[in-house]
């Protein structure tokens, strides 16, 4: 990999790890364990604003209510639009709470596999669908831990600076809920999660992004790295870690009189698991419309995630330099910014203008779009396919005839923000979504 790609992927990597200020927030699916008594489902709410690219209008779900039988959420209206926002899409309504049993809270409806609105960076990849959902509530264990400063020659010589503390994370240790507030499993070091029934399923950290607010641990995307036991975790390829409140590490309190102990932070969260979008279908071709079916004479070759941001201008148009009366404004589409991952979520190739793909082996393919279907998915970019106008090579992409994009996440221009004091400023929204290169079966 060479060194511009090295640095596109530091860089990208950060913005996909959700490294900007501020950031929309997202309702609340179920924020802490049920209780008993009666309430009605929570409507989706709105977010607040600071973060990148949008003010507002984006909801997660509502909740069901808690305790005898409560009136179901209402949905969000989801929104990537406006200057200066949210990254939120549409949520889905609560489900009505069901009954309270003996000590424990009311059941969640149909809302309860229907994750809240997430940023996009943190979307599974195509084919991978909820299978289970848990509430957390337990701790973020962290230890004291120093760190000796280096010299300039990389020692720790007398002239190294002086030693650092902080609080550094161990392990979570949690009980996950059901819907009822029933406990179905547990979740500890690795991370692992593990269900009633015995199977376990461990993780690795893929995407990272801050929590809508401030005193809450990040929420994650997870790639299930192994699985034992036959029960429910057994298939399970991704977890999300959402919705968390508490769990950050103190502020202060880690010092040379304390290195080596761990201190406690209360936290809940909510774990979505998703089965299906692993190896064994990473390089199955997707169900997709006719509209942007690949023909007949190609092959699936390589299929790759993709996260970053959809970049697009204010421009002016119209006036009466023009002829055309009053000038408008709108937001006009420059250039995709995006890394590709593979399966394993290694950074592999690079989408930019073009539209283009450049594999970290040098080769590379630029598409035009010959066909287009709306997303599935509200505010989401279109679902595409593309036909090879260029390549370079040798290499993986020197081959490639056709491109399909599907599984959209995200990426759809702000509804506002665009008028004559921000002509010609850049905004960037962020996306994800799966791409599927063709090559043709003479070729291959």
């Amino acid at each position: 990999m060479n060194a511009r790609m090295g640095r596109r992927i530091m860089m990208t990597m950060l913005l996909a790890a959700g490294c900007t200020s501020g950031g929309g927030g997202a309702g609340s699916n179920q924020a802490s364990l049920p209780t008993g008594g009666t309430g009605a489902g929570g409507a989706g709410a709105g977010v607040s604003t600071g973060g990148e690219p949008a003010t507002g209008g984006a909801a997660a779900s509502g909740a069901g209510g808690t305790g005898s039988t409560g009136s179901a959420g209402t949905a969000g209206n989801g929104s990537y639009g406006g200057a200066g926002g949210a990254w939120a899409s549409a949520g889905a309504g609560g489900g009505g709470g069901a009954a309270a049993t003996t000590g424990g809270g009311g059941v969640a409806g149909t809302g309860w596999l229907t994750p809240p609105a997430f940023p996009p960076a943190l979307a599974a990849p195509e084919g991978a669908t909820v299978k289970l959902h848990a509430h957390a509530v337990g701790a973020q264990i962290y230890t004291c831990t120093a760190s000796a400063a280096t010299n300039a020659d990389g020692g720790a010589g007398a002239d190294a600076g002086a030693t650092t503390y902080a609080w550094v994370l161990k392990a979570p240790d949690a009980k996950l809920y059901d819907a009822s507030g029933t406990q179905v499993g547990t979740h500890g070091a690795g991370p692992s999660w593990t269900w009633r029934d015995g199977s376990v399923a461990n993780g690795a950290k893929v995407a990272e992004v801050a929590a809508p607010t401030g005193d809450a641990i990040t929420w994650l995307l997870l790639r299930v790295v192994s699985t034992t036991g036959t029960g429910l975790l057994s298939d399970v390829t991704y977890v999300q870690r959402l919705d968390t409140a508490g769990g950050r590490a103190p502020a202060t309190g880690c010092d040379a009189s304390t290195v080596g102990t761990d201190t406690r932070a209360d936290y809940s969260a909510d774990y979505y698991f998703y089965t299906g979008g692993g190896a064994a279908a990473w390089l199955t071709a997707p169900e997709v419309p006719g509209d942007i079916a690949v023909p007949n004479d190609v092959k699936l070759a390589v299929h790759d995630h993709a996260i970053g941001v959809q970049i697009y201008n204010c421009a002016a148009s119209g006036g009466a330099d023009a002829g055309s009366g009053a000038t408008t404004y709108a937001w006009t589409f420059k250039a995709p910014d995006a890394l590709l991952y593979d399966m394993t979520f290694t950074p592999v190739a690079m989408h930019g203008a073009g539209p283009s793909w450049t594999s970290s082996d040098g080769s590379s393919v630029v598409g035009a779009q010959i066909a287009r279907v709306d997303a599935p998915l509200v505010d989401a970019i279109p679902w595409l396919l593309l036909k090879e106008v260029s390549t370079t090579g040798p290499g993986l992409f020197s081959d490639i005839a056709f491109v399909q994009r599907v599984n959209t996440w995200g990426g759809v221009a702000p509804a506002t923000g665009c008028d004559a004091s921000t002509v010609n400023t850049l905004i960037r929204v962020p996306y994800s979504a799966d791409y599927y290169f063709y090559v043709s079966i003479n070729q291959g």
